[in-house]
């Protein structure tokens, strides 16, 4: 699914919008780098309104808040519509296709913790779809100081969290690559809070990790989107507990739910 965002024009739109186009198109370049747009133009013959389209809804209302032809009456309404895209990138499958998923791991396939559990969502792929999402629209309108606070002395950071999540899903993809391509080789931990003391999450933009977490996001699901039907069960050896490549993914999933919960109760009240 994604989510058009219409904008109904004023008659004398291409004169009114001159001293504000270029704010308005750096606005979408970077809602368009951050991977929020998929597609934005103004319509032609006559030019009498504009169409943008983006992966989240709340990211449409956040830009048309915020676009400065909205602000200074080039442009004189605008509403989302929701789109079931059929074909193309982020299309739903039709409803009667059946659509083959890994299903949910037993307890036997990863360490337990509670993480998998947190993964509400039968369907890991999807789950990871929609965290990608939900994670983007609560952490992008905090200010610089509000992402590098802590809620008690001697915490991570907002942005410390992110990185850390960011870090342990690149590791589990690993993990999982490994296990899915049969290779045998018992794969380490490692040490989180050393992971974050020698990292420089504090020193980077916001704006910088959370297209990072977009990438490495998007990379995981390449990763699991293309493994054949079988891999999902192969099973191998990981910091000294047995794991599927199924109980990885969920794994994975859940910590970042995990995180999210901590940033939302304890840092964000949110």
């Amino acid at each position: 699914m994604h989510h058009i965002l219409f904008y109904d024009v004023a008659s004398d739109y291409v004169e009114r919008r001159a001293p504000f186009r270029a704010a308005h198109l750096k606005q979408a370049r970077e809602a368009f780098e951050r991977g929020e747009i998929v597609l934005a133009g103004a319509l032609a013959d006559p030019v009498d309104g504009a169409v943008l389209v983006f992966r989240d809804a709340s990211a449409a209302e956040r830009f048309a808040s915020a676009d400065p032809y909205v602000l200074n009456g080039a442009v004189k309404s605008w509403r989302i519509r929701n789109w079931n895209t059929v074909l193309g990138d982020g299309a739903i499958a039709p409803q009667t296709e059946t659509v083959w998923t890994p299903g949910r791991p037993d307890p036997s396939e990863y360490r337990t913790g509670g993480y998998v559990d947190l993964v509400e969502d039968d369907d890991v792929l999807r789950a990871f779809e929609t965290q990608l999402a939900d994670t983007l629209a609560l952490l992008q309108p905090l200010t610089p100081a509000a992402a590098a606070s802590a809620y008690a002395p001697g915490k991570w950071t907002i942005k410390e969290v992110l990185g850390h999540v960011i870090d342990t899903e690149r590791i589990f993809a690993y993990r999982a690559l490994c296990i899915a391509r049969s290779d045998t080789t018992a794969l380490p931990g490692y040490e989180q809070d050393d992971y974050v003391q020698g990292s420089n999450f504090n020193a980077l933009p916001l704006e910088a990790l959370l297209q990072e977490f977009r990438a490495v996001r998007q990379a995981t699901l390449a990763l699991y989107r293309n493994l054949p039907a079988e891999a999902w069960t192969r099973r191998g050896t990981v910091n000294n507990y047995s794991a599927t490549v199924r109980g990885l993914a969920f794994t994975s999933a859940g910590h970042e739910r995990h995180h999210v919960k901590i940033l939302r109760e304890k840092y964000l009240n949110a």
